[in-house]
């Protein structure tokens, strides 16, 4: 039997972040975003040695920083965020709402965007940046610069 080259249920793509006390965020994201754990490698000095969370239909790997050449670096140990996950979701507000209560840091508010989203952005104790949408208007990209052009004018 052949192998998929792509495993089932995982897109071309996936994020995967270095995060000191991987466990501690998976419980965060967990609260925050409804993440299922699908997978857990702990080391065996007890840390997270490699995790797949699913967010909605995609997936998060993440694991504690390593000192192994080419390993992974702490997201905490940089200024501010290298990377930024976008996340969208049915409800922009309520899921932002619950990151909040769950620890998260608000870095821009809920609100309507020119391109059609409804998005805010968080920062999770952890130093990720997210952004929370939900697609409120399908637009042509045409109508995206249109109204850009005008709001940046």
């Amino acid at each position: 039997m052949a192998v998929n080259p792509i495993p089932e249920g995982q897109h071309s793509i996936a994020p995967y972040l270095g995060i000191k006390d991987a466990a501690k965020a998976i419980e965060f994201y967990k609260k925050a975003f409804d993440a299922v754990e699908m997978f857990r490698l702990d080391s065996p000095d007890g840390r997270v040695g490699h995790a797949e969370l699913k967010i909605g239909d995609s997936t998060l790997m993440l694991a504690d920083p390593t000192d192994m050449e080419g390993g992974l670096t702490a997201s905490q140990a940089l200024g501010g965020a290298a990377i930024a996950i976008h996340l969208y979701v049915e409800d922009s507000d309520k899921v932002c709402s619950r990151a909040v209560a769950a620890g998260a840091i608000q870095v821009r508010q809920v609100e309507d965007q020119f391109y059609g989203d409804r998005s805010g952005a968080l920062k999770d104790p952890f130093g990720n940046l997210w952004f929370v949408a939900t697609r409120k208007e399908n637009l042509t990209s045409e109508e995206v610069r249109d109204r850009a052009a005008e709001l940046f004018g």
